[in-house]
């Protein structure tokens, strides 16, 4: 009887380690995820930037081509000019508020 405790324990500790073992390698998995995560987010910022800047750079080549161009294509530019400072008005009220 007492046999069949100690295998029963010995069974019981074997799993137990085993289920240790298991747990320490998802923590070491979990951190190694969670590093990727945020170099993924990093990435994803630096790239959302880029876009950003890069639009701006787009929108200052229109102005500066429409402002290059024919009287209907200057009108043009100084609407989204005054659209553009505007929302920048718009921006600052909020901000000051």
């Amino acid at each position: 009887m007492t046999n069949k405790y100690e295998e029963l324990i010995s069974a019981f500790e074997l799993k137990l380690r085993k289920l240790f073992s298991e747990y320490k390698s998802l923590q070491i998995q979990n951190a190694r995820l969670k590093e990727d995560l945020d170099r993924k987010h990093n990435d994803l910022m630096h790239a959302h930037q880029e876009v950003l800047e890069l639009r701006k750079n787009y929108d200052h080549l229109c102005i500066a081509k429409n402002l290059s161009g024919s009287e209907i294509e200057r009108d043009e530019s100084k609407q989204k000019i005054s659209k553009m400072v505007r929302e920048i008005d718009k921006c600052l009220a909020l901000l000051n508020d």
